[in-house]
């Protein structure tokens, strides 16, 4: 991109194209904040004072990244917890070197968790399925309380109208099938933790998600699963009623979480890119039954198995229009197989990492973020990695390889296809590259990861841009 080009000029990240349409309204962050504060009849400072006063609940913690300049919280608006996190992004952007050290400072501006392996294993006094056709009975057409009472009671805690979800959305799936999911993700997980010793649990006979993915297969089931990337909000989404409309509803605000990269365009300036969130989907399909799940290290306070069960916002997680990207070839067969036993590794060295060091949520961050557990995956099983920012700092991969060469002497010789797994996940560790500071040949690669997991379609200008580079 020659200098001077206009790639690298967005002043505001969460900027949008108004041509790229997707069937619901969009509305553009800023511009959300700004209607909500004139509604209001607030200044804009007293607006953002009351927002403060929201951050005691976690879930809104993204926001502090995410305003715009001219929107930043000052630090002493904000809870005592979380005053040095809103100190450290109150004017710019967070690079990857400073995610590192941010995930480092969250143990001390929330509280302590349960340990990864209690989440991972799962509560003993809970019953979980013991064959595929209790874990189907579920009925898939269960509602959801929650569904009918809908999010606008949360409408009025700030003045304006701009509320922290997004109303008017739907699930692709039923109440009933996202908690068939959810207990699918329960039973994969309670599979994987039999690597801790002890009596084994079995599901359909099966020990382990291979033997019992092998059952599946043989019974008709399609298994397939794919790396992904999307942009990441962490969950949050926000939304402003529509006013001067002959109809009511609302308008989406598409939120993003913008990064400085590290990495210099051709123009002189530091690109900024978009965070992804990243995982390997399973999905699998017999029939009319159909269950989604996802892997990876996360808030969740594990690394693991959780249900895919996303609200549908097709400006980001939409499996059609391109704002889903997914790497490399479906896992199927065989590939799959080997996939579930990598899996099934790096969850126990992972979540015995963090229960031996009381690491907060699961290890999330010092172990990698979710990003870092998907190129772990696919730099073992596939030789490459095509994510960007890849932040599992030296150390904690120390650790990590220090643990598996424990495990590995505890391993069986029988066991080929758990020596097998355990060699490629130490090779990846090894190979897996590092964003913290790119420059020279790792800039160019970098440069490239990093147009590899942007969407190929977005709302977003920044993301758009990605793609020239």
């Amino acid at each position: 991109m020659a200098p001077g080009s206009p790639l690298f000029s967005i002043t505001d990240p969460l900027q949008l194209d108004p041509e790229w349409t997707c069937g619901v309204p969009l509305l553009a962050f800023e511009e959300a904040l700004e209607q909500s504060v004139f509604r209001s009849g607030l200044t804009r400072s007293d607006w953002l004072k009351r927002l403060a006063h929201q951050l005691h609940r976690p879930r809104l913690l993204p926001l502090l990244w995410l305003l715009p300049k001219g929107w930043k919280l000052a630090p002493a608006d904000l809870p005592q917890r979380v005053q040095s996190l809103g100190g450290l992004v109150e004017r710019e952007l967070l690079t990857p070197a400073l995610l590192g050290a941010v995930a480092d400072g969250l143990p001390h501006l929330l509280p302590e968790e349960n340990g990864a392996i209690g989440r991972w294993r799962g509560a003993p006094e809970v019953n979980l399925p013991t064959s595929l056709e209790q874990l189907l009975r579920l009925d898939p057409a269960l509602s959801d309380p929650a569904e009918a009472n809908g999010d606008s009671a949360d409408a009025g805690h700030l003045s304006g109208g701009l509320i922290w979800h997004n109303i008017g959305l739907n699930h692709e799936q039923s109440a009933g099938e996202r908690q068939r999911n959810a207990l699918t993700a329960r039973v994969l997980n309670r599979l994987s933790a039999n690597g801790l010793g002890g009596v084994p649990w079995q599901i359909d006979g099966a020990s382990s998600c291979r033997s019992w993915f092998e059952q599946l297969q043989q019974s008709g089931w399609m298994l397939r699963a794919q790396l992904r990337a999307s942009v990441a909000s962490f969950g949050l989404g926000a939304s402003l009623p529509r006013s001067g409309q002959p109809t009511p509803g609302w308008s989406q605000v598409p939120l993003a979480l913008p990064i400085r990269t590290g990495l210099l365009g051709d123009d002189g300036q530091e690109i900024q890119s978009l965070l992804p969130h990243s995982c390997l989907e399973l999905e699998w399909r017999k029939g009319e039954d159909l269950l989604r799940l996802q892997y990876y290290q996360g808030t969740e306070g594990l690394c693991g198995w959780e249900a895919l069960n996303d609200l549908h916002r097709p400006w980001q997680n939409d499996r059609d229009n391109g704002t889903i990207r997914y790497l490399g070839e479906p896992f199927e067969g065989e590939r799959l197989l080997d996939v579930m036993d990598l899996c099934e590794l790096v969850a126990l060295i992972h979540n015995q990492e963090s229960e031996d060091d009381g690491l907060w949520l699961g290890g999330y961050g010092a172990l990698g973020f979710c990003i870092d557990s998907s190129a772990v995956l696919q730099q073992a099983l596939d030789g490459r990695c095509d994510l960007f920012p890849c932040l599992l700092g030296g150390i904690w991969r120390e650790r990590l390889l220090h643990r598996a060469r424990r495990l590995e002497q505890q391993l069986n010789p029988q066991h080929e296809l758990q020596h097998r797994a355990l060699q490629r996940y130490c090779q990846a560790i090894t190979a897996l590259p590092h964003d913290g500071f790119c420059f020279g040949e790792t800039r160019r690669d970098a440069q490239r990861r990093l147009k590899t997991c942007q969407p190929q379609s977005s709302p977003f200008r920044l993301a758009q841009q990605a793609l020239l580079l």
